[in-house]
């Protein structure tokens, strides 16, 4: 196979490799990260899909496709280098999906953002994630006296905290961090108890913990985890 595997990730998630295709690009998913996160998001996108109502188009449609196509002129292929066609990488046969997965996961809340996706009610997303058919729950006792549950959903890509029966803090805030290859990534200020918290189902190898913080949070935590968790054992 001389095509970059790289591009390989959207055909994979739809199922539409040949079978040597689909060993040797599932070999070089176990090495790559990247690779791995975008398979899961477009499977999720696709599950989206399935679920859509299907409308007849109209029967004039398909003729003026077929107009419109001949008339539009055929261009040699264009040559990118490998970090342009990376961030191409699905072809023409899945523009409609494509599509939708750049409203999707570029509205889907990274590490970085805690707080739910609607945020005048960001209960409903932590809900949602719970709820999810294919949703794992655990629940965590912390290191001060505290419970934390915790959702899991491949399908949606999110992870869900329950954080309610987390202890009351006074003058300090509790904030979440990502945790891969001994850096800490602050994933947010926890500063709704009530609320909970809802992010991106992190990568394979990254664990999310807790600590307790100066108000407004901290650059690296300043405390040690109160609970660490890791969103594979969930």
């Amino acid at each position: 196979m001389t095509i970059d595997l790289h591009t390989l990730s959207g055909a994979y998630a739809l199922d539409a490799l040949s079978a040597e295709e689909a060993e040797e690009f599932s070999r070089h998913l176990a090495q790559c990260e990247a690779c791995r996160e975008e398979v899961r998001e477009l499977r999720a996108v696709a599950a989206r899909l399935g679920e859509v109502e299907a409308v007849a188009a109209p029967p004039a449609l398909r003729a003026r496709v077929l107009a419109a196509a001949d008339k539009q002129p055929q261009l040699p292929p264009r040559v990118t280098p490998l970090e342009a066609a990376r961030s191409r990488r699905w072809g023409p046969w899945l523009a409609a999906a494509a599509a939708v997965v750049v409203l999707v996961v570029g509205g889907v809340i990274g590490v970085g953002q805690l707080r739910g996706q609607d945020e005048e009610q960001p209960g409903a997303s932590v809900s949602q994630v719970f709820q999810a058919a294919d949703a794992h729950t655990r629940t965590f006792t912390t290191a001060d006296g505290g419970r934390l549950q915790v959702a899991t959903s491949p399908d949606t890509g999110r992870m869900a905290i329950a954080t309610k029966a987390l202890r009351p803090l006074h003058h300090e805030t509790y904030q979440a961090w990502t945790l891969h290859n001994g850096q800490a990534t602050s994933a947010g200020v926890l500063d709704d108890r009530a609320a909970g918290a809802v992010m991106q189902l992190p990568a394979a190898g990254t664990t999310v913990a807790i600590t307790v913080e100066p108000p407004g949070g901290s650059k690296q935590p300043t405390s040690k985890p109160i609970v660490v968790v890791d969103p594979s054992a969930v």
